[in-house]
């Protein structure tokens, strides 16, 4: 798909995409003033990365539901299941007194039933008017949200639990409740006998003249809705939503290797190289983080006990290790010492007086500086010490890597490289069959796992990952040029890439096939110091903006966006603030080379 060379300001990322996963910063100063609040970005924000920035659809029916059930000076929070909801009560309950001195201004602790939950029902009042959509055609039931209810000040706090966890509502899903009021509000204003005899049940609550001012941007954009549904099935990009189910199975199909002949022939088969493994043992997830945190709270449903930490990770991992359940070490460095001192805290834990250590977390590679763990040195220790290893393949991908042969589980975030066309959200959980823990953590899965993933994001990451394998192809070799091209300047001090990092791990873990490589990921860090990276990131002609894996090339000043607030404590562990990240994509690679010299040559020598 051809790409502009600089979407605007707030623009989405890819464009004209209504539920794009990432947002266009194209100058290093915006990425500065989006961190420090400014009007000038915030205000020109279409929309951002679904975790950090609360999709339009989603504020607008949030604000539909704070009007229609909130007292005076309360927010709300959105969710798909009672349990998730549940955690969220829990999570700003525990955590107000902990982070009240930290906010400014502090919080007031809320009370016993201050935080609440409500549950809301998108259910059409007129079924055959509603079935006239395609959705609410094939859906044969009503949706049902949970909306937390809080002081607004606690804000922050519901923000938090929402970005950790990844369990908030899709977009997709907000769009379709959002139609549904829509359509439901035109029954209601139609004085026709044909509409008002409802051959549905009864709708969750009256739109009050007050909620009916909060509904107007629903009817625009439930009408965007029915535009996109429309296009996606009739020029055949997307099946019926009715296929749901079995795009949901094509998936983890998918993800286990184990696809049928017909697939086969689309598409290059991965082998996981673990006997035994079969679809039963992929779970899907809403998104790449409530992989993370599902997996987490399997492995608590097992036991309450600290977790490990091993390598600097993608900054909500380690969040979700420490705020949930007991807490985590944290050994940043993710090499050398850091394997002596895993050692001594997995034996310290095994005297009388202390829990044996719950799990060990990794990323292979780790965000964004590329690292590998030496994944065969971490399995030994598990199994020494009972306990279990779990490995994030998000940027090496089971395209390249075997971590599945190595850990007990393995998350991923989908919405990265396995979807590439950056327009839905998704994650997965595999277990281990061959794993000692297999057996306690799939009965563990079976309690704490929900299927929230909505219909309408199965069938766009089916859709998206169907080449997933001859894109990681292309990107690899994308990406290995423009590594080696970096890696030659003498403007650059250092290109994190698992060719040039830890590269004896990641090629002890590559698949031996031929088409195996380094993926799309790597870190640029520049002799100029931070006038070099502004320099260079300002002039490179590529989308800028969160996340990666995309199709195109997407750049960003990594810990500017993740690490803006603790800056020193990132530099700790080796993340500069200086540090571009970059996403190659699937450009013709004359046109990669083009542009990233042209970037180089733009570093000043003073």
């Amino acid at each position: 798909m051809p790409m502009p060379a600089q979407v605007p300001l707030g623009e989405c990322v890819p464009p004209n995409t209504r539920h794009a996963v990432s947002v266009s910063l194209p100058k290093w100063e915006d990425n500065v003033d989006y961190e420090k609040g400014d009007p000038r970005v915030l205000g020109r924000m279409v929309n951002g990365y679904p975790r950090f920035f609360i999709a339009k659809p989603i504020q607008a029916l949030a604000e539909l539901l704070r009007v229609r059930f909130a007292l005076p000076n309360e927010a709300a929070m959105l969710f798909p299941s009672l349990a998730c909801a549940e955690r969220c009560v829990s999570f700003i309950y525990n955590q107000a007194p902990k982070q009240q001195e930290s906010s400014l201004p502090p919080y007031v602790l809320p009370k016993s039933g201050q935080v609440r939950i409500v549950q809301y029902m998108a259910e059409p009042v007129n079924k055959k008017a509603a079935a006239l959509d395609a959705m609410s055609a094939v859906l044969d039931q009503h949706v049902v949200i949970y909306c937390v209810l809080f002081p607004e000040d606690l804000f922050p706090l519901a923000k938090q639990y929402w970005q950790h966890t990844g369990n908030g509502i899709s977009g997709r899903l907000a769009d379709y409740c959002l139609h549904i009021e829509r359509v439901n509000e035109e029954c209601e204003l139609d004085a026709s006998p044909h509409c008002r005899a409802s051959g549905g049940g009864a709708r969750r609550g009256t739109v009050s003249e007050t909620a009916s001012e909060a509904v107007s941007p629903v009817i625009a954009a439930g009408a965007d809705f029915e535009a996109d549904a429309y296009l996606e099935e009739r020029f055949g990009r997307n099946v019926s939503a009715k296929y749901a189910a079995e795009m949901k199975s094509a998936l983890r199909r998918r993800i286990a290797g184990a696809l049928t002949e017909d697939e086969q022939k689309h598409g290059a088969q991965v082998e996981r190289g673990v006997a035994g493994l079969s679809t039963e043992d992929v779970f899907l997830t809403a998104t790449g983080m409530s992989a993370v945190f599902v997996a987490h709270q399997a492995l608590l449903q097992m036991r309450q006990a600290k977790s490990v930490c091993f390598g600097f990770p993608y900054t909500d991992t380690l969040k979700i290790l420490q705020k949930f359940g007991p807490g985590a070490y944290f050994l940043g460095n993710g090499e050398g010492n850091d394997y002596d001192e895993l050692e001594r805290i997995l034996e310290l834990h095994t005297q009388d007086d202390k829990d044996p250590i719950l799990a060990i977390f990794t990323e292979c590679p780790s965000n964004p500086l590329l690292k590998t763990a030496d994944l065969p040195r971490l399995r030994a220790l598990a199994d020494r010490f009972g306990v279990a290893l779990v490995v994030d393949e998000t940027i090496g991908s089971f395209a390249n890597i075997d971590a599945l042969g190595w850990a007990d589980i393995v998350v991923s975030s989908l919405t990265k490289v396995f979807s590439g066309d950056s327009n839905v959200m998704g994650g997965s959980i595999v277990l281990n069959p061959s794993g000692t823990l297999y057996t306690q953590l799939h009965s563990a899965m079976k309690v704490v796992f929900e299927d929230l993933m909505w219909c309408e994001d199965a069938i766009f990451l089916e859709r998206n990952s169907r080449d997933f394998m001859h894109r990681v192809v292309k990107i690899n070799n994308n990406a290995l040029v423009i590594a080696e091209l970096l890696h030659g300047s003498a403007k650059v001090a250092n290109v994190a890439y698992p060719k040039f990092t830890t590269p004896e791990n990641y090629q002890q873990i590559m698949r031996p096939t031929a088409d195996a490589g380094y993926g799309g990921l790597l870190s640029v860090v520049f002799v100029g110091g931070e006038r070099a990276s502004q320099q260079f990131f300002d002039s490179l002609l590529c989308c800028k903006g969160p996340s990666l894996g995309t199709n195109f090339t997407l750049a960003s000043p990594y810990t500017i966006l993740a690490h803006f607030t603790e800056l020193e404590w990132a530099a700790q562990y080796g993340v500069s603030a200086n540090l571009v990240r970059i996403s190659v994509g699937l450009e013709p690679q004359a046109e990669l080379v083009s542009m990233f010299q042209a970037a180089l040559d733009a570093i000043s020598d003073a």
